[in-house]
């Protein structure tokens, strides 16, 4: 029996989509971050701070 890879297209963009650092829109980040704040989603607030310091510095978190 021979070893052939099989080729699972979904699984080749999924491993390509997760090696490109998304692009956080700094509005976006505040506007959810005023959103969190209302409902006081504390945790949600903390991932979103994260995200808007990726957003001015994309050297954070690398």
């Amino acid at each position: 029996m021979s070893a052939h890879r099989v080729r699972r297209p979904t699984e080749d963009a999924a491993v390509a989509r997760t090696a490109r650092r998304p692009e956080y829109r700094l509005p976006a980040v505040f506007a959810d971050m005023t959103t969190a704040n209302r409902l006081n989603d504390r945790e949600g607030l903390r991932l979103l701070a994260c995200r808007a310091a990726r957003a001015v510095n994309p050297g954070v978190g690398a």
